[in-house]
């Protein structure tokens, strides 16, 4: 029960949403009679287009982003071992192993540019 008040409270807006219900039989069917019609009637050039939808997803499996992830999750398990054993020296070598192979891969991808 409420009790009465001064003020005027807004109440609650509702959204309403009519969901669209597809049915692929029915829409199959429709464009046969359509296409039927138009060839009994004499409009087709012998071209045929189709208008399915397709709903299924177009995925692609990756398999070098997998390859990836492993290899700098490998990486940082090995950076947090050798970093246990050695302390922080191994930083230093990291960064002269890990210095010239990047250089080289940036000045190969220039070479590609030219």
């Amino acid at each position: 029960m409420r009790f009465p008040s001064l003020f005027r409270l807004p109440r609650h807006q509702q959204f309403r949403i009519q969901p669209r219900y597809y049915d692929p039989v029915k829409e199959e069917i429709r464009e046969r009679t359509e296409r039927i019609k138009e060839q009994m009637e004499g409009s087709d050039t012998g071209e045929y287009h189709s208008t399915k939808i397709n709903f299924k997803r177009k995925t692609k499996s990756a398999p070098a982003t997998s390859m990836l992830q492993l290899g700098i999750a490998a990486l940082l398990g090995l950076m947090v071992l050798g970093w246990l054993q050695f302390g922080n020296e191994v930083f230093y070598y990291i960064l002269w192993i890990i210095l010239p192979v990047y250089l080289l891969y940036r000045l190969k991808t220039l070479k590609r540019k030219r």
